[in-house]
């Protein structure tokens, strides 16, 4: 089928499958229910029902099934559309972390790996056991190698999760540099100013160190790195970034905690991926619906998690990012 035939009938059947997407009343609902038992007879109302779990805790299993069958079926839509891809390299990184733990650990990471990604999993689990990088062309070599260095020289699986996260985000910013899509290129730099912000307050708080920064820091970003090193080094780290483009997310919500901004981040970033919704016939709005199922898999964790911790249903409601429908 031709390109400009593929985009009208994905967009079309994305407009479908929006309407299954879970709406910011459904999430409150399950915020509201009097416990974690009711939120997830509430959850089994939707399509995360298809999968049966023997008890409450196995909640991650239908989000984890839920979420595979959702990058099935849109990966049928665009099969061949290297656009799509830059959205899917996380799950590739992902499950290379998995793959150097469970090697690391000698204990089997199987329920960790998850589909989604650029690489089928056989392929990659075969290719990275044989350290045959020539088949994962989007993982860098140097960078896989370097996590197991560290991780053997220090003990420390943090490393692991670091070294590859930059390693991403440079695959990322590399790839949506060379297609040159405008809506591509805000979401990557994007994520990557969201992502930054959010380890600059967390490891600020903290009191950790420059050296922590600067290692948990990634590339891709429009906001300098620089600048947030300095902000870094400041008693007021706002001070710093207020005259930012973000000035007035981190003046907003950074004086309210680690919990408050990391919400704010997360519906910053929403609010850039619903550009999608007013694109007809290019690719946008599919790669904005795997996005949104992503949040929206968030969100359901979060309710979930904080009614196994029995905390109340005002904290819960705070801590519900902003949905796509």
């Amino acid at each position: 089928m031709a390109k400009h035939k593929i985009y009208p009938f994905a967009v079309a059947s994305i407009r479908s499958m929006e309407n299954r997407l879970l709406t910011q009343q459904k999430l409150m609902q399950m915020a509201e229910a009097k416990d974690a038992g009711e939120a997830i007879r509430i959850l089994c109302e939707t399509d995360y029902g298809k999968t049966e779990i023997d008890n409450i805790y196995d909640f991650e299993k239908m989000i984890r099934n839920h979420l595979e069958e959702e990058y099935q079926a849109v990966g049928k839509l665009i099969p061949s559309e290297t656009f799509m891809d830059i959205f899917r390299f996380k799950n590739d990184y992902h499950n290379v972390k998995v793959l150097i733990k469970e090697e690391i650990s000698k204990a089997s990471g199987k329920k960790y790996l998850m589909q989604g990604g650029t690489i089928p999993l056989d392929s990659l689990q075969k290719n990275f056991r044989d350290r045959n990088y020539m088949e994962l062309p989007n993982i860098k070599a140097d960078a896989v190698q370097e996590a197991i260095e560290m991780y053997a020289k220090t003990k420390s699986a943090a490393y692991i999760d670091t070294i590859l996260d930059r390693a991403c985000f440079e695959v990322m910013s590399e790839a949506a540099d060379k297609l040159g899509n405008a809506y591509v290129s805000r979401y990557v730099k994007t994520l990557a100013d969201m992502t930054n912000l959010k380890t600059l307050l967390r490891i600020w708080k903290l009191k950790r160190s420059d050296e922590e920064l600067e290692q948990c820091l990634v590339p891709g970003g429009d906001l300098p790195l620089e600048v947030l090193r300095k902000a870094f080094k400041n008693d007021s780290v706002i001070q710093t970034l207020k005259d930012t483009v973000y000035g007035e997310l981190c003046e907003t919500y950074m004086p309210q905690g680690f919990t408050v901004f990391e919400k704010a981040c997360d519906d910053y970033l929403m609010g850039c991926i619903k550009d999608a919704k007013y694109k007809t016939l290019t690719p946008e709005p599919v790669a904005a619906y795997i996005l949104a199922k992503e949040t929206e898999a968030k969100c359901v964790r979060i309710i979930l998690t904080c009614k196994l911790q029995k905390m109340d249903e005002a904290t819960i409601k705070e801590r519900v990012r902003e949905a796509y429908v």
